[in-house]
């Protein structure tokens, strides 16, 4: 099969120096001088015959072609460089150092880590937890597992999930599905997880009944509400995927079949595009994006 298209070295001079925003940065990444990699990018428009980037005060702008070029060329080296660490492996790899919030790791991170690494066991991990969503860090991890609006400048940003938010319970404290059982729950024990935009209060309204006063204990944590509703202290209002391992065994019950829509997501964040990670923590994001994608929501 022939197939039409232009010098690896001109895409690759184009994807590196759009990722990185100017010729110079690219050379550095590409270990030529900018000179080559401003003529490679111009050999390239010059044989698909329109500019990929406008020069502005020594930085690159995409045009609207670039634009649309781009994300093909990006995901060619991608997957070229996955395939390639797959069939062949790679000398001198490096740990693959991923963060994520406590309750995410404990409840849905560990319990899948034996499964990806028996799909990848030639690929090491390092995870690192946190308490609350901190700036990105590429000295210390290469991809972050956030929390939150989504609106973090610190990383390229990849929305993962948006789980719905579910009351939880100790089987013993859960009731029938009526309208007055919001009534029965409003007068409940409940549990507050300080910090979080979807309280009691949000949930209550969200179905037109008044916001009750709030009772029971307040922690910090999700995982701690969480045992502390296993252990009958009340009820706690908490994503779903966090509390399915509870659901699954039977600690915890849904207090009722009322759920409400999570104002924050799941998302990665990454110091740059996901493209320009190396190829076995691009490996790690695409099989994280797969299971996520996966849950039946």
């Amino acid at each position: 099969m022939v197939y039409s298209l232009p010098p690896l070295s001109w895409l690759r001079a184009f994807e590196a120096s759009a990722r990185l925003g100017n010729f110079t940065r690219a050379a550095e990444e590409l270990l030529i001088t900018p000179a080559a990699v401003s003529y490679q990018v111009r050999q390239l428009e010059q044989k698909l015959g329109y500019p990929l980037f406008e020069r502005v005060h020594r930085e690159l702008v995409l045009t609207r072609l670039g634009q649309t070029y781009l994300p093909s060329v990006e995901k060619a080296f991608s997957d070229l460089s996955i395939a390639t660490v797959s069939v062949f492996g790679e000398r001198d790899r490096k740990p693959v150092r991923f963060r994520c919030l406590n309750s995410f790791s404990q409840l849905w991170m560990i319990p899948r880590l034996k499964s990806f690494q028996q799909a990848f066991p030639e690929i090491e991990l390092q995870m690192m937890s946190a308490s609350w969503a901190e700036t990105l860090n590429p000295d210390l991890f290469d991809i972050d597992i956030r929390f939150g609006d989504g609106s973090w400048r610190d990383g390229a940003v990849e929305f993962l999930l948006n789980d719905p938010i579910v009351p939880v319970c100790h089987p013993q404290f859960s009731f029938d599905v009526r309208e007055r059982d919001l009534d029965t729950l409003a007068h409940a024990s409940r549990l507050d997880i300080m910090g979080v935009i979807d309280t009691w209060e949000s949930f209550f309204r969200a179905f037109g009944h008044p916001a009750p006063r709030r009772t029971g204990l307040q922690v910090d944590q999700t995982l701690s509400a969480l045992e502390l509703a296993a252990l009958g202290h009340g009820h706690a209002l908490v994503l779903e995927t966090l509390a399915q391992p509870y659901l699954e065994t039977g600690r915890l019950v849904l207090s009722c079949d009322r759920k409400i829509k999570s104002r924050h997501s799941y998302y990665l964040v990454t110091s740059g595009p996901r493209q320009g990670l190396g190829s076995d923590a691009q490996i790690f994001c695409s099989w994280l994006i797969g299971e996520l994608g996966a849950k039946d929501l």
